[in-house]
C-alpha cells in the first residue's frame, strides 16, 4: 500500500462531532475527508498520498501555479464547508502530518495557543473591503464639468491634467475615513498597507479584512454602505467580500 500523510484543513470547536455531509471540496489524490477528535476539538483531515505531497513533492510543486492553484482552492472550500462552526480555525495550506497520531499529539501540545485564537474567532467570520481609485471615472468627472468662460475652460483643462496626482490624495484621504469609521464596528480589523503601496502610484486604496460577529454581520453591511455610498462619484470603487473563515486573525 502506497504510503499517506494526514493533510489538516481546519481545527473546529463544537459540542457535536461535525457533519461532513454537505462538505465541498477534497484535495486532488485525496482518500476523502474525515473528523478525528484531537484534544476535545474536531479536525477536518484526509489522507493524500505522500508521492504527491511529501517534502520532495511539494517542494517541485510549489514552483508551479497550475499545481499549486487547484489545491489551494479545494483547501479554502472544505474549510469554508465549516463556517457555520461555533469556532473555527483554518489550517495553512499544505499542513500535513506522518499520521493521525501526530495531528492529535500537535494539537495537544500547541492547546493553549490554539484555545486563545479560537476564543477570539468564535462566533465570528471575516470580511474582506477593498477601495480602488478609478482613475478615468475621476477624469471623465472632472471633464464634465460645465464651462462658461475661456478662463474656466483652461482651469478645467488644467484640472483634468492634474488629477493624477490631486485626486489621488483626495481619494486616500477618503479611504482612511472609511477604514477608521469601520474600524469601530467590527471586532477587529487588518490593514494590509504593504500590499496597498506596493508600486509607486498605487490605485489600490484600502486593502482590509474585518472580524465581525455573526450576530452583527448584517448591520457591519450596512455600515459598509452608508460609508461607501458617495465614493462612487469621486471615481472609487468598493468591493466587499465575505463572509470568510478568519484566516487574517489566527495569528
Amino acid at each position: 500500500m502506497s504510503a499517506t500523510l494526514s493533510y489538516v484543513f481546519c481545527l473546529v470547536r463544537g459540542a457535536r462531532r461535525p457533519t461532513l455531509r454537505g462538505s465541498k471540496g477534497s484535495m486532488p489524490g485525496g482518500g476523502g475527508l474525515r473528523v478525528i477528535e484531537a484534544g476535545g476539538l474536531w479536525a477536518i483531515v484526509e489522507s493524500v498520498p505522500e508521492a504527491e505531497y511529501g517534502e520532495a513533492a511539494l517542494a517541485r510543486g510549489l514552483q508551479n501555479l497550475d499545481w499549486v492553484g487547484p489545491r489551494a482552492i479545494a483547501h479554502e472550500r472544505v474549510i469554508e464547508s465549516f463556517l457555520s462552526a461555533p469556532a473555527l480555525l483554518p489550517m495553512q495550506l499544505f499542513t500535513l502530518f506522518n499520521s493521525d497520531d501526530r495531528v492529535v499529539a500537535h494539537v495537544h501540545a500547541d492547546r493553549a495557543r490554539i484555545g486563545r485564537i479560537l476564543k477570539r474567532v468564535e462566533r465570528k467570520v471575516e470580511w474582506g473591503l477593498r477601495l480602488t481609485w478609478n482613475e478615468k471615472d475621476a477624469r471623465d468627472k472632472a471633464a464634465r464639468q460645465p464651462v462658461r468662460t475661456g478662463t474656466e475652460f483652461l482651469a478645467r483643462k488644467r484640472d483634468v491634467l492634474d488629477v493624477s496626482r490631486k485626486q489621488l490624495a483626495e481619494a486616500r484621504t477618503a479611504a482612511n475615513r472609511v477604514y477608521k469609521a469601520i474600524d469601530r464596528t467590527a471586532a477587529a480589523s487588518r490593514r494590509r498597507t504593504s500590499l496597498e503601496r506596493a508600486a509607486p502610484g498605487s490605485r489600490l486604496l484600502l486593502d482590509a479584512a474585518f472580524l465581525v460577529p455573526v450576530a452583527r454581520s448584517v448591520a457591519f453591511k450596512t455600515a459598509i454602505r452608508e460609508q461607501t455610498r458617495t465614493l462612487r462619484g469621486a471615481g472609487i470603487e468598493t468591493s466587499l467580500t465575505g463572509p470568510w473563515p478568519a484566516y487574517n486573525f489566527i495569528q
